[in-house]
This record gives structure tokens, C-alpha cells and sequence, in this order.
């Protein structure tokens, strides 16, 4: 299970772990997790610009990359946070052939 960056996590060992963004990952895990994630990425951002008017690839200094869509007016209707509980559901959508479906229950 990845691991945010926190003062409490400090203690574990950093031969174990691979930071990806702002997560550590078990090294056994993470590289298939950073492939993962950069497929779901791609596909999101790809399933969003054909939604969306503006489509951006944003950092929050918690949750780390992100993808916000942005109506014509500039208001967020869409985001989606490329941390390790979001790729695992997109990743069981895509299993399911239902990507589109699921990201369009996360429309605000």
C-alpha cells in the first residue's frame, strides 16, 4: 500500500520505498504502479478532452499530479488526483471496459 509523505511515515526504511510523486510505494510495487498510472493518465486526460472546454495537468502539494477539466466559464467540473486509490479504481474500470462510465460518476 503506497504511503504519503509524512513526518509519522519518516521512520521507514528508504531502501524499501520509491517515491513516485508524492507517495512512497513498496519497490516490488512500484514500478508496475508507475506504468499503471501513466497509462490511466494518458487515458484520462484523453477521455477529458473530449468532455471538457480546458484540460490541465495541475500539482497540490498533498495529493500530488492531478487532471482538472475546466468549463468555458473557468469553473473545475472535473477532477481526478493520480494517487494510488484512484489508479487501482480506474484500473478495475478499465478491466471492466468501463473507464468512460466511472470517470464520467466523478463530473461535479
Amino acid at each position: 500500500m503506497a504511503r504519503k509523505r509524512s513526518k509519522k511515515n519518516q521512520k521507514m526504511n528508504e531502501d524499501d520505498f520509491v517515491q513516485i510523486d508524492v507517495y512512497y510505494l513498496p519497490k516490488e510495487q512500484a514500478e508496475m504502479y508507475r506504468v499503471l498510472r501513466e497509462v490511466v493518465k494518458e487515458e484520462v486526460i484523453e477521455w477529458a478532452q473530449n468532455q471538457f472546454d480546458t484540460v490541465k495537468l495541475e500539482s497540490d502539494a498533498e495529493e500530488g499530479e492531478g487532471i482538472n477539466a475546466y468549463d468555458a466559464a473557468g469553473e473545475l467540473v472535473f477532477g481526478f488526483y493520480l494517487n494510488p486509490t484512484n489508479i487501482s479504481q480506474a484500473q478495475k474500470a478499465r478491466d471492466k471496459e468501463q473507464l468512460p462510465t466511472y470517470l464520467e460518476t466523478l463530473i461535479k
